[in-house]
């Protein structure tokens, strides 16, 4: 080993020694310390960044510290020698705030320290209960699906969560080719977003007659009407026994509570998810009982309901927060994000799109069991019982020969799925959707491959021609990835 390399062990090993032991490095002078240092949090570790320091012998490590107390007390982060400007601090403690600090280290010594940055490791929780399905399978279905939600239209925000309101009748905009997604929403126009979100949803709306709220009477008919019927439902308990406020604006916490309260009474669709209404048996309503969610700020919350409704929406797939961790339950509700949270919610209940719908739990998977749902409603979103289904599906190819469809319209290269008996005919023998309009199957797809689903009906022994039946026919595309 040659004296120079003895030399820079040597070296090494004060550095390390007097770092871990005295905290009290020999500082070089012919070295930069870390530039740009940042962190980012998880679970019991927290990954630290930096920019590469330059020095003279070259740069053979960095030196990382943290601190539990403020900066009172320092240890050494233990790691392999590496000129990588990063580290993974691992073994923390979730919850508690931690201060870093990093060294640069050649053979004559280390760098002063960085400028110590903050960090506090936690969970980052995923929701536990989001819908499996749409209300508005545009966004969700990849290009060449059949989807049935066309553009709201207006000129001021593209936006499917406003697409899929507008479609469902819950907006009309505020003039026919506005949304302005930016305005505030009042409660009394919160009254009416709700009525009609409530009947979309399989909710029975009641009479409307008078609750005894003595500030609405200066409101429409329909307004009055609306206040009061979500007083009936018990979506709102006003503002007090006999005041609704309908002019204040709509806290984000108050739109948690009419949201959660809405789909504990609205029908579970597809995909939605369920839970007892209270215990272990018995009825069951549209809500999350999973409390996770990674919002910092609710802390100053007094009522538990809002903690409970907006913990069971972000569960659901529902809320989202602002920016970062922060929910801000008394920021006001802007007319955008009121229809991101109408409609995600909309995606638990049973309103579908109109006409025939095949939707498919994921449409880009590995090779296991891929769950899909077909829903039948009229054109004012009404279950239709009882309709016959076949499906089918095809397997994309390289081989020119090989087709969905012969010459004549007829199937060719295509199969019938687990809940078809004949391909491509309808029978007698076939699934039909049930009370709720609803049918779903499974499939296993083939791996590493592209595969067409179609879903369709017609009256009972009739063979699929598709220059007939194309227009009526839905179809999705899964793509496997392994």
């Amino acid at each position: 080993m040659s004296r120079w390399l003895n030399k820079s062990l040597v070296a090494m090993a004060v550095v390390v020694s007097l770092l871990a032991a005295t905290q009290a490095p020999v500082y070089s002078a012919t070295l930069d310390a870390p530039a740009g240092l940042s962190a980012a949090a998880g679970d019991t570790q927290v990954v630290l960044t930096w920019t590469e320091a330059s020095g003279s012998p070259a740069v053979s490590d960095y030196l990382v510290q943290y601190s539990s107390d403020g900066g009172v007390n320092w240890s050494q982060f233990t790691h392999n020698a590496s000129t990588d400007a990063t580290q993974t601090v691992t073994g923390l403690v979730n919850n508690t705030t931690y201060r870093f600090r990093v060294y640069t280290v050649n053979s004559d010594g280390v760098s002063l320290p960085t400028a110590a940055i903050i960090a506090t490791p936690k969970v980052t929780h995923t929701a536990n209960d989001p819908a499996v399905f749409s209300a508005c399978p545009t966004a969700a279905a990849p290009a060449g699906s059949t989807v049935a939600i066309a553009a709201a239209g207006f000129s001021d925000i593209t936006s499917t969560k406003v697409d899929c309101i507008k479609y469902y009748g819950i907006t009309k905009g505020t003039t026919a080719t506005t949304y302005s997604p930016l305005d505030l929403v009042t409660r009394w126009q919160m009254a009416l977003f709700l009525t009609r979100m409530a009947t979309v949803s399989g909710i029975t709306l009641g009479d409307g007659s008078d609750q005894g709220f003595t500030d609405i009477s200066g409101k429409s008919a329909e307004i009055q009407t609306a206040v009061n019927q979500i007083k009936q439902l018990e979506i709102t308990t006003g503002t007090t026994a006999t005041t609704y406020d309908p002019d204040s604006v709509v806290t984000r916490e108050q739109m948690a509570l009419f949201i959660h309260r809405l789909l504990k009474k609205a029908t579970v669709g597809p995909g939605g998810n369920t839970e007892y209404v209270s215990g272990s048996s018995g009825a069951k309503e549209i809500k999350s009982v999973d409390t996770d969610h990674n919002f910092t700020d609710l802390t100053g919350i007094t009522l538990a309901e809002s903690i409970t409704a907006i913990s069971s929406l972000w569960n659901l797939g529902v809320a989202v927060g602002t920016v970062g961790t922060l929910y801000e339950p008394q920021k006001s509700m802007n007319r955008s994000m009121m229809a991101t949270f109408m409609a995600n919610a909309l995606d638990h209940t049973n309103a579908r799109p109109a006409g025939f719908v095949l939707q498919a739990s994921s449409y880009r998977t590995t090779a296991t069991t891929v769950t899909f749902s077909v829903t039948d409603r009229t054109a004012d979103f009404s279950a239709v019982v009882g309709t016959p289904v076949d499906t089918f599906y095809f397997v994309y190819s390289t081989d020119t020969t090989i087709a969905r469809f012969g010459s004549a319209g007829y199937c060719a290269d295509t199969y019938a799925t687990s809940s078809a008996n004949l391909v491509c005919k309808v029978e007698a023998t076939d699934p039909v959707t049930d009370s709720s309009g609803n049918l779903s199957f499974t499939h296993v797809p083939g791996s590493i491959v592209e595969t067409d689903f179609y879903a369709w009906t017609a009256p009972v022994g009739t063979i699929y021609d598709n220059d007939v039946y194309a227009d009526s026919l839905s179809k999705v595309t899964v793509v496997t990835t392994a």
